[in-house]
């Protein structure tokens, strides 16, 4: 059975667009997940959103969002400050320089802002100057580097906004092993949604194909702009949305401390013929989960223990009642009595004397009879 489909809009090249939807390629719901319960009870528990300061239970409508600088201190946040940001962050082009990030300190929650302006307000968002006063932290030079080197092509525009939150805009296109595998984060698979759209959207995938290349853009998923790449895929086209390079940690920290070692050459070949031996090609059964399959035939054990609930019994066929048959035995029972059955003749009535007659000629006949 086909999922219903994540996300629905356009795949937009240039001047050619096409109607896609957008299917999850990863079963999320194949995943065993459990229920906090009252192991002596076995019902289900809620959980209840609690002041930490005065214990006080706190209402639905009273949840916030806050994002912590010092100990049980946080900066207030509302949902149409959140909003304009994300406004404003689809019209402001890439910066040149490395990305600015919050140096979190070493209290787990905590952190530390030296912030460059007030970003939220009590008032309105509105446009407010960037990059005037100081940063909000001094951020470390990145020597990472980039897995999309723009000397490879050259360079591209600066990418346009996005038109609405139905479109997926293409900016470039790349060669696919310049895509580091550290930034794709969630595959998705690219389907036209009708016969009119097909025939663009066989144009885009077979271009891409002889170009061996992929497309890059941004897509709009749960009211966040993403980047997102689109690679043919067979008849279809595939498309992985990718982590923020903010997101991704430098691995210079972790691998300057591995020292550059001579090898002997006779343990080089050793360790070679053994890649040799082993070499195959990739294979999914090797991805099976041996701990969720183990998993869920403990379960059954256990269902299968549990004492059986009585099952409702299900009604007959012939308890089920017909309006028709309902209907017609009401009329019945309206009808006057002599034409109710016409097919049991009535009984018939034996000729008695007349209301006019005496009764001393009754009694004169029976005598005589």
């Amino acid at each position: 059975m086909v999922p219903r489909a994540h996300w629905k809009g356009f795949l937009k090249l240039s001047l050619v667009s096409c109607p896609v939807a957008l299917y999850p390629a990863v079963a999320a719901n194949e995943r065993i997940s459990f229920r906090q319960v009252n192991k002596q009870t076995g019902n289900r528990l809620r959980q209840q959103l609690v002041d930490v300061v005065t214990g006080e239970p706190v209402q639905a409508h009273n949840k916030g969002r806050g994002y912590e600088v010092g100990e049980n201190q946080f900066l207030l946040v509302r949902d149409d400050e959140l909003e304009a940001a994300e406004q404003e962050g689809r019209s402001t082009p890439y910066s040149s320089v490395p990305v600015e990030t919050l140096q979190h300190s070493e209290q787990p929650g905590a952190a530390n802002l030296e912030p460059r302006k007030r970003l939220f307000t009590n008032a309105p968002m509105k446009s407010p100057p960037r990059r005037e006063e100081e940063p909000l932290a001094p951020a470390e030079p990145k020597t990472r580097p980039d897995p999309m080197p723009a000397s490879a092509a050259p360079a591209a525009p600066a990418p346009t906004p996005i038109e609405n939150n139905r479109t997926i805009e293409i900016d470039r296109f790349i060669p696919r092993a310049q895509v580091d595998a550290r930034y794709l984060d969630t595959p998705y698979y690219v389907v036209p949604r009708d016969e009119v759209g097909e025939e663009a959207f066989a144009v885009i995938r077979d271009a891409m194909r002889a170009k061996d290349v992929v497309g890059m853009g941004r897509v709009v998923l749960a009211r966040r702009e993403r980047p997102i790449i689109v690679e043919p895929m067979g008849n279809g086209i595939r498309g992985i949305t990718l982590r923020y390079s903010h997101e991704v940690r430098d691995e210079a920290s972790y691998f300057a401390e591995i020292p550059n070692l001579k090898l002997p050459d006779e343990m080089l070949r050793v360790a070679q013929h053994i890649v040799e031996t082993k070499m195959s090609d990739f294979d999914p059964a090797f991805l099976e989960d041996r701990y969720r399959a183990v998993l869920i035939s403990k379960l059954k054990e256990k269902r299968a223990e549990l004492p059986k609930k009585a099952v409702p019994t299900t009604p007959s066929a012939q308890n089920v009642i017909s309006l028709m048959d309902v209907l017609k035995r009401s009329l019945a029972a309206e009808r006057p009595v002599a034409r109710t059955s016409p097919t049991k003749p009535a009984p018939r009535r034996v000729a008695g004397p007349s209301r006019g007659a005496p009764k001393r000629s009754t009694a004169r006949a029976r005598k005589t009879g």
